[in-house]
């Protein structure tokens, strides 16, 4: 069925909202940006004068603002749970930020409910929605580099400002923090969506910057996919050179390398004579990943207006929203590994 121009209310103005509300605007001819929500007075206010749209500070207002179709959150971890269910209890459509939950059980639990509300629901997960990401799954998908063997991820961030802030929400596991929980769940999620399941892993993690807090700042996850492959997916978030994310995957007939601060950011090698590879060139250099014309920043332009497109359109969105629930069961076995030292099976 085709929706005819919904209104949009974002729960949650903090940084991320921008480039949603971004994504909202430029598609003013299909979508109405109606409401926003924060318990921020300030940010409510800004919300307003920047984007015209009426802001709520309760959650409750916003799902019943009966021009609020879709609710777009964008919340803390820990608050996903009872938000996701009072939107999709209200019948309204929902877009809701990665991670889905912060336990795999809870994560199920949204999904199965959206089924059951007849509602439009995507997870927003923008690692499928980068340019450089969908170039490699058209390359496997032609086989450019014969079978996947091993898979290397890296993910690099500096939040230690962040970090620093007293009582700030993701320096709690209780919370929803925890780095493998925040940004693991885009590499898993990218590896679920090219290789396929995970088969077991070992999760290691280290505090290796003082900062006064409770979650790890650097880990690593590896192991093997279901397919045989072997994977190893690197995270830091101490990091001083600018945020970014690698990508190597090494096949039986070739390999290629990801990198959104190289130009070009992917190149496919045919072998180990060739050194100069084959540059990607549909995929644009935006090392600023952040601001406009920036990879990540345009991601989540894309995943947004996919998101709206699909609604409208009446079809499913491109992400497989069942990928980024798989992907909270193997944070929680990379936490089962870390606490335990032992490596974990993951059912199939």
């Amino acid at each position: 069925m085709t929706v005819s121009k919904p209104g949009v209310g974002i729960a949650g103005l903090g940084l991320i909202s921008k480039t949603h509300a971004a994504a909202y605007k430029r598609m003013s001819d299909v979508v109405d940006l109606v409401a926003g929500c924060d318990v921020n007075p300030e940010a409510t206010a800004a919300f307003t004068a920047e984007f015209g749209a009426k802001t709520y500070t309760d959650l409750q207002d916003l799902i019943d603002d009966p021009r609020v179709d879709v609710v777009d959150l964008i919340l803390p971890h820990h608050l996903h749970y009872d938000a996701a269910m009072a939107v999709l209890d209200a019948g309204k459509h929902l877009i809701l930020e990665k991670p889905v939950a912060p336990t795999y059980e809870q994560s199920v639990a949204i999904q199965r409910r959206a089924a059951e509300a007849g509602v439009h629901f995507m997870v927003a997960e923008n690692s499928r929605y980068i340019a450089a990401y969908q170039a490699v799954h058209r390359l496997l998908r032609e086989g450019a580099i014969g079978e996947v063997i091993h898979a290397r991820t890296y993910l690099r961030s500096n939040e230690k400002a962040h970090l620093s802030m007293p009582g700030y929400w993701r320096t709690q596991f209780k919370l929803g923090g925890g780095l493998v929980m925040d940004t693991g769940a885009h590499s898993f999620y990218l590896l679920k969506w090219l290789l396929g399941e995970f088969d077991e892993l070992t999760g290691v993690s280290k505090k290796v910057f003082p900062l006064d807090n409770e979650i790890e700042d650097t880990a690593e996850v590896y192991g093997r996919m279901r397919s045989g492959a072997h994977f190893s997916c690197g995270f830091t978030s101490v990091s001083e050179v600018p945020h970014s994310e690698r990508l190597e995957l090494f096949g039986t007939e070739g390999g290629i390398l990801v990198d959104q601060m190289s130009d070009p950011v992917v190149k496919v090698f045919r072998g180990q004579h060739d050194f100069l590879g084959e540059a990607i060139t549909e995929v644009p250099f935006g090392p600023d990943a952040w601001h406009p014309g920036g990879w990540h920043y345009e991601s989540v332009i894309t995943e947004v207006t996919d998101y709206v497109r699909s609604l409208v359109e009446g079809r499913p969105p491109l992400i497989d929203s069942g990928d980024t629930v798989y992907a909270m069961r193997v944070v929680e076995a990379a936490y089962e590994s870390i606490q335990s030292g032992k490596t974990v099976t993951l059912p199939a």
